[in-house]
């Protein structure tokens, strides 16, 4: 039985529930905090327990970085010898990827440190034992931050959106993870039902994937998430190919992003990425925004709209509103490029 623990932070738990839901009747036990800690137990304690996990889960975001609880986490992965051999990082916030990146990570824990010693020098240390070793844990996070983000941007990650089969992969390499989740008896079950049909020249029935809508909800989850990652890169990339054009990117939440695009000064076009049930449907699509006046509440207007559809037995991304009217199936990347080619790049050139 593999043990593998999940860290996350709760705004990031659509990738912790992607990932359990993937891994059921997989013969490995998912640990994570919703079902371990039960009420009143020490939370520390259970955070103690990581290094004997045989790996663990992380999702990396820009909530889980700047988590207090989610960095002791790392801290008690760290202590493990040969801890990367143990870890499967799922990069939610790419950034990292870049030392200019990772810098603003490292001093929001000084600043953080700072101010919990500022706080601590205005009370008397007799009665500030929890309060001083919560300091020397946040020091120990600002020690140890520059040599975690290096090490995961080092490694070979797996984009977000295929992240299951990575880790299943892995598993499956280091013998942990059997070929097929099929018992022996089903295995033994389908091999004869496969005989019977063939002996018989019968084709076999198609059965057609058909994703629920907390599966079609993930996905639109992620994909929304994917998608605002490589809209920041690009918008990053624009600044420094171009002196005369600033980007201001405002994550109202996790279903909220507004693009505010400047040239020589003035604004050229706003932009709003928003996640929702649009249209009243039972599932999450992703809305586009042109308009200044939707931006301060949730009264949205619709210049673009993207959903989900089954593609070779696969969910894609559809765009159901297009400027250009593109209505084939498309990946992440795709509807990136149709974003940027049809809502931004007009407007700065």
């Amino acid at each position: 039985m593999v043990n593998m623990f999940v860290s996350y932070c709760q705004k990031d738990s659509v990738f912790a529930d992607n990932i359990d839901l993937y891994f059921k009747d997989k013969g490995i036990t998912i640990h994570r905090d919703v079902r371990d800690i039960s009420k009143w137990k020490s939370i520390r304690e259970y955070m103690g327990t990581i290094r004997d996990m045989n790996y663990a889960v992380l999702i990396i975001s820009d909530n889980y970085l700047k988590s207090f609880n989610c960095m002791y986490e790392v801290l008690e992965v760290m202590k493990e010898k040969g801890y990367v051999n143990k870890i499967f990082p799922v990069v939610v916030e790419t950034s990292i990827y870049s030392s200019t990146g990772r810098i603003p990570y490292i001093r929001y824990w000084q600043d953080k440190y700072k101010e919990v010693q500022e706080q601590i020098s205005q009370i008397d240390v007799v009665n500030a034992g929890n309060i001083i070793d919560d300091l020397k844990k946040t020091q120990n996070i600002v020690l140890s931050m520059d040599e975690f983000l290096a090490t995961v941007a080092d490694m070979n990650n797996p984009n977000v959106s295929h992240v299951n089969k990575a880790i299943e992969d892995k598993l499956q390499q280091n013998g942990l993870l059997n070929n097929n989740s099929l018992s022996d008896e089903n295995k033994s079950d389908n091999t004869q039902d496969d005989d019977i049909f063939s002996s018989l020249n019968i084709p076999k029935a198609s059965v057609r994937f058909k994703p629920t809508d907390l599966e079609k909800n993930q996905f639109m989850n992620i994909s929304f998430q994917e998608i605002n990652n490589l809209m920041k890169e690009l918008s990053i990339q624009v600044e420094k190919d171009n002196a005369n054009i600033h980007v201001d990117i405002e994550t109202v939440d996790s279903r909220n992003v507004i693009y505010q695009y400047y040239k020589n000064g003035n604004q050229v076009r706003s932009l709003k990425l928003f996640l929702g049930n649009c249209l009243g449907m039972k599932y999450n699509n992703i809305g586009i925004s042109c308009d200044n006046y939707s931006f301060g509440n949730n009264n949205n207007s619709y210049n673009g709209m993207i959903s989900s559809k089954v593609e070779d037995g696969e969910l894609k991304l559809n765009f159901l509103l297009s400027p250009s009217f593109n209505q084939k199936n498309m990946f992440v990347e795709d509807v990136v490029r149709e974003i940027w080619v049809n809502y931004v790049q007009p407007y700065l050139n």
